[in-house]
């Protein structure tokens, strides 16, 4: 079990962030920055708190598992932000952080008073970060977005899955990932700017934006001949052959990324004879032969067991990859040498698995002595004593009005 104490200094240490962000996109950014040494402050809802505490099963203690994948290294209070106490407490807690997250609907944080222009006013340096489907104005602003309503819109779906099947999602939720961490870019980056010129600023950051980034190569063929992409469900039209072939028993991946690979490859899979055809000579040549040279892989990859095809291909020098369950991957020999599953122990004492952090620094420490996902609004108590040097009969007051969580 990861030891949880205290943290190393790094370069964000004395960096304070006011996470306000609510399911994925905006709560995965506040965690890798705390991952990266910030304090960070959870803002949630005093009753309800995340939207995800309540995605259950799986649980960890009261919490779902899902809040748990994404608020590691955090700290929790609880605000009514719809009262006029809770919207003074969060200007307060603002006018004294670094950078503010935020992934509200457009013209939310307007509605509560707490939007960067009103923020701004009493804390010009702050970092303000906003989150949205498709950005803070326009025609698609106010859209509800959610990760595969932007796969829709940003051409991912259109282009997964077989070519006479309806259009498939990609499995991960890779809008919201995506948009966290191109939002933490934002944020490193505000920060360092803040460095030369003083000023914090405001971030507008759209899921369709940075999803469509993820097309940025169909995208420049597209803009080159203005031909738009087929699907080839799990091929490529560019890179030949790539494939999911069918072994005796499992499937397994198969990528030649190169002509000097193919070459080898079809030594491999017994089919030498395809060198000499000039139907698959270069690169381009396969990519215009897909149909038959498809056929002759999928009947050599049938005649052996996949253990066998992946000896026989680590021997050629070949790319590949078995398709790993997700019990596979996350029990990987490569991925627990990796460190890429860490277990904490959640407040209610429960010890649970979730993923840890790909970045590995040879000089500065990354995810360290993480701190456990809060319970709801647990340290609001420690959080305006610490900050905001409020009292006891302070802190009861505005427990009293509702403006804050009952307990913690």
């Amino acid at each position: 079990m990861a030891e949880t104490g205290k943290r190393p200094e790094t370069a964000l240490s004395n960096v304070r962030v006011l996470d306000l962000g609510r399911v994925l996109a905006g709560p995965y950014c506040g965690q890798i920055l705390g991952d990266m040494g910030a304090e960070v402050i959870k803002v949630e809802h005093p009753v309800r708190g995340d939207d995800t505490r309540a995605w259950k099963p799986p649980t960890v203690g009261d919490d779902a598992a899902y809040f748990c994948a994404v608020n590691r290294n955090k700290r929790s209070i609880g605000i009514d932000l719809a009262s006029d106490g809770g919207r003074n407490l969060l200007l307060e807690l603002a006018k004294n952080s670094d950078v503010l997250v935020e992934n509200f609907r457009p013209g939310v944080t307007k509605r509560l008073g707490i939007d960067y222009a009103e923020v701004a006013k009493i804390n010009p340096k702050l970092i303000y970060c906003s989150i949205s489907g498709f950005g803070q104005e326009g025609p698609m602003a106010q859209r509800a977005a959610y990760d595969y309503v932007v796969q829709a819109t940003a051409g991912i779906i259109a282009l997964t899955g077989e070519p006479d099947r309806i259009p498939i999602r990609c499995a991960g939720a890779i809008s919201d990932y995506g948009t966290g961490l191109w939002s933490v870019v934002a944020v490193l980056f505000a920060l360092m700017e803040r460095e030369r010129t003083g000023k914090g600023q405001h971030i507008d950051m759209a899921m369709n934006d940075t999803t469509m980034l993820y097309l940025s190569h169909v995208a420049a063929m597209y803009f080159a001949d203005n031909l738009t992409p087929n699907r080839v469900g799990n091929g490529h039209e560019k890179i030949v052959p790539t494939d999911v072939y069918q072994t005796k028993d499992e499937p397994l991946m198969v990528l030649c990324g190169n002509d000097g690979m193919f070459e080898r490859l079809a030594k491999a899979v017994g089919h030498p004879e395809m060198l000499d055809d000039p139907r698959f000579r270069t690169n381009i040549d396969r990519s215009a032969n897909l149909g038959p040279l498809g056929e002759i892989m999928r009947e050599a990859m049938l005649t052996d067991t996949r253990a066998n095809w992946e000896r026989r291909l680590s021997e050629a020098d070949v790319a590949f990859a078995p398709i790993r369950s997700i019990e596979e991957a996350y029990t990987a020999d490569d991925v627990v040498e990796r460190n890429m599953v860490m277990e904490l122990q959640h407040g209610s004492g429960d010890t649970f698995r979730v993923l840890g952090s790909p970045l590995k620094m040879s000089e500065s420490p990354v995810n360290e002595n993480p701190l456990p996902p809060p319970m709801l609004g647990e340290h609001s108590q420690e959080i305006l004593k610490e900050v905001l040097g409020l009292n006891d009969d302070a802190i009861d007051a505005l427990r009293q009005s509702g403006a804050i969580n009952a307990a913690g």
